[in-house]
């Protein structure tokens, strides 16, 4: 009896060769360091939409192309200019080219790809910080919710910001990078590497990296803060490792940012440029208020995050209060200053929002504990997604199969294409009077002995001819006694921003339309100033 039970048992472990193969075919052979999730397959798909959306996006038509035309001289002269070039107004202005590196990277990229190159730069940079922020997020709180909620947040406030191709882009992504190696649960040995050689890229790159001094500033003095308020004693933190390894890192990189051709010089240069009184009549530079659409924005978000600083469970360092409430009211004071708060917000915000959510929901606080099922075919259909998303993009049509993108659609529909086309064609020359916005495309690809008025560098004019510049563009009195004190013969506005001036100058017959289309307009002296 026992000798026919176990024999039954044998025959019953014994499996047929087409068992054993189909649970050969059933195991996951990938190696364990490449499997991912589904949710790591969700949030890659959410990236390389995004990437695809940014590349698809026409390049407006101010900053980039003045940055192109830097980058171009740069690269063929082998030298960073010491005074202002290309704008005779501004002839004998010191020039301190603080992204020069951005400069010649951009055009090198427009060089070997056209338009598809610089989109593909602007969509790496946007995608990378978003790619970041979302990792970040999800590694503290494991929700694929809250991640998605941070990124949205971050492209809601910052959206008006990200539409201007310009190096502040590379400034931002070197300001999220930081954020996220700071914001690590553990201090990480190779962070004394990394941190001081992103300080002397950022350095070349854009001058905005005093922001991440600041950065480094506010996790110091909030660590010290929150060490001694614990002690009770506030010397305290002299002892603290944690405060001494922020303050010789603060050191380091305020080094590392020397490493430029202008040295000590460009901290004099970044700290002194806001001040510059042009600037304030640039409406980015403007005040936050309520009537910008990015201004409503950071209020709902900072709405959300008193009422969840309100309910939180998660202690609210000093460090947090000091970014939050700082950048926040250098946004307050300008504008264009929200593109550093809104990461930092949207970050803090999913923080407490998933913490507030497990604490109601009575779920751990600590998403370890969730177990995350990964496997081989999330790792493949992963690398199918980029590789797709990417092939369909400019760049990717460009590597694939040699294919240039349209110009003309790849382009703002402000951008003066047709204008600049007719100043060739005529083969005008000689200083002219344009809209500021227009100035960049001008210089790029204009006439080679063209002199613009002005473009997106305004900081670089001299201040009375950047009144003079308001003047006429604001239709004062003297419009035409300053035109003849400049010797225009030639006028390039944009439409339909400026069709009111057009009709005031063409009123009385001292100017007549030589070229006109939906984006912009020419306009010739009837008689013109030998």
């Amino acid at each position: 009896m026992a000798t026919a039970l176990k024999n039954q048992n044998e025959s019953t472990n014994e499996n047929s060769p087409e068992e054993l193969e189909e649970d050969a075919v059933l195991v996951d052979r990938f190696p364990e360091a490449v499997r991912v999730s589904r949710f790591t397959f969700f949030s890659v798909c959410v990236l390389s939409l995004a990437f695809v959306l940014f590349s698809s996006m026409p390049l407006w038509h101010t900053d980039i192309w003045g940055h192109l035309a830097y980058g171009r001289l740069i690269w063929e002269t082998g030298s960073i200019p010491d005074f202002a070039p290309f704008m005779p107004l501004a002839s004998g202005m010191s020039f301190i080219d603080t992204a020069w590196l951005s400069q010649i990277t951009a055009f090198k990229m427009f060089d070997i790809a056209g338009v598809a190159g610089i989109k593909f730069l602007y969509a790496a940079a946007i995608t990378a910080c978003m790619t970041l922020l979302l990792y970040r997020v999800q590694q503290r709180t494991g929700s694929f919710f809250w991640s998605m909620l941070c990124v949205a947040g971050f492209l809601l406030c910052d959206w008006k910001q990200l539409g201007i191709v310009r190096p502040q882009l590379a400034g931002l992504l070197c300001f999220v990078t930081l954020f996220f190696c700071m914001t690590s649960r553990a201090w990480k040995k190779a962070n004394w590497v990394l941190i001081p050689l992103l300080f002397v890229f950022w350095a070349n790159l854009h001058g905005s990296f005093p922001v991440g001094l600041g950065l480094i500033g506010c996790f110091l003095v909030g660590r010290a803060v929150d060490v001694s308020w614990k002690a009770r004693n506030w010397k305290a933190m002299l002892g603290d490792s944690g405060t001494r390894r922020y303050l010789i890192l603060l050191e380091v990189s305020a080094i590392a940012v020397l490493l430029n051709p202008y040295g000590l010089q460009l901290y004099s240069e970044v700290f002194s440029f806001s001040s510059n009184p042009n600037l304030a009549d640039l409406i980015e530079w403007n005040p936050l208020t309520l009537r910008m659409y990015q201004g409503k924005t950071a209020a709902l978000i900072a709405l959300l995050l008193v009422i969840a600083s309100r309910f939180t469970p998660r202690r609210i360092s000093t460090t947090e209060v000091l970014l939050l409430v700082g950048l926040g009211v250098s946004a307050m004071w300008s504008s264009r200053m929200i593109i550093w708060w809104a990461p930092v917000a949207a970050y803090y915000l999913a923080i407490h929002g998933a913490a507030i959510c497990r604490w109601k929901l009575k779920r751990l606080a600590d998403p370890s504990g969730d177990k995350v099922f990964c496997a081989g075919k999330w790792t493949i259909v992963s690398i199918g997604m980029v590789w797709i998303c990417f092939a369909i993009t400019p760049m990717g049509s460009f590597m694939l199969h040699g294919k240039l993108v349209d110009f003309k659609r790849s382009v703002s529909e402000y951008t003066p294409i047709g204008a600049v086309e007719y100043l060739k064609e005529k083969q005008i020359q000689g200083q002219l009077f344009n809209s500021m916005e227009l100035g960049d495309y001008l210089l790029w690809a204009g006439p080679e002995n063209l002199n613009i008025f002005a473009n997106s560098h305004v900081h670089l004019l001299p201040r009375e001819v950047w009144n003079h510049y308001l003047r006429i563009s604001n239709r004062a009195g003297d419009t035409e006694e300053l035109l003849d004190r400049y010797g225009v013969n030639t006028i390039v506005l944009d439409l339909p921003r400026r069709e009111s001036l057009m009709k005031s100058l063409t009123k009385e017959g001292v100017w007549r339309v030589g070229y006109k289309d939906g984006r912009s307009v020419v306009l010739l002296r009837a008689d013109p100033i030998k």
